[in-house]
Parts: structure tokens; C-alpha cells; sequence
């Protein structure tokens, strides 16, 4: 269920930081700047350069930018791995899904949840 974690939360600032001061930045500014520990920040990016947001040239010094220039929230917290979902039933892991009569309800909420979140840039 939707509850950000830190992860997510950090990465929401990573993005933002590196969408409003463009280039290559050194790991360990960034992570003085946004107060975020070094070893943490650096898990983070990790995750944001498989799912093709950020490039980092890593070495002693570690740099990274931005490379995907529209980016979403919902992308942002999906490639640190937060669940999007705003109920366990969203995620199709309900036990009483042929009882229950809300689904198409949740499902129609999860939709436009979603969809905020996709069209919601930093």
C-alpha cells in the first residue's frame, strides 16, 4: 500500500536537484547538500541508473546527472521500488476479490491515482 518510504522520498529530492542545476555532480556534494547520507544516496542512485533516469561515472569521486528529461513522479518512485498501490487489493492480492464489491470502485481510484502521479512532473 502507498505510504512513500525514504527511498522514495529521497529520490523525489535527488530528481529535483539535478533538474534544477543541470550537469555532472559529485556524489558526496549532493548528498551534503540535501542532507542525505552519502552510502544511502548512493543505493539510490544505484536504482535510478538501471531504470535509465541517471547516469553516474562512478570512481573516486562518483558523478551523476540526469539523462531522462521528462520524468515523472510515478517514474521516479517506481524505479526505487515503492508500491504504488493504494490498497492490497490494488495489487490484485485480495482473497475475497469474488465477494467483494468495491474492486471496480479501488480499481477505478487506483487508475486516476495513477494517473496524477504520471502526469505529476518536479
Amino acid at each position: 500500500m502507498l505510504k512513500i518510504s525514504s527511498s522514495g522520498e529521497y529520490a523525489l529530492l535527488l530528481i529535483k536537484y539535478l533538474t534544477h542545476n543541470p550537469g555532472t555532480h559529485t556524489i558526496g556534494i549532493v548528498s551534503e547538500k540535501l542532507t542525505i547520507k552519502e552510502p544511502f544516496l548512493r543505493k539510490i542512485t544505484n536504482k535510478l541508473e538501471k531504470a535509465g533516469i541517471i547516469a553516474s561515472h562512478k570512481g573516486r569521486y562518483w558523478g551523476i546527472e540526469l539523462v531522462k528529461k521528462d520524468i515523472s513522479v510515478y517514474d521516479i518512485l517506481w524505479a526505487v521500488g515503492e508500491d504504488l498501490n493504494i490498497t492490497v487489493c490494488s495489487g490484485g492480492n485480495c482473497s475475497s476479490s469474488e465477494t467483494c464489491g468495491i474492486i471496480p470502485t479501488i480499481a477505478n481510484i487506483q487508475r486516476g491515482f495513477d494517473t496524477i502521479l504520471k502526469i505529476t512532473r518536479l
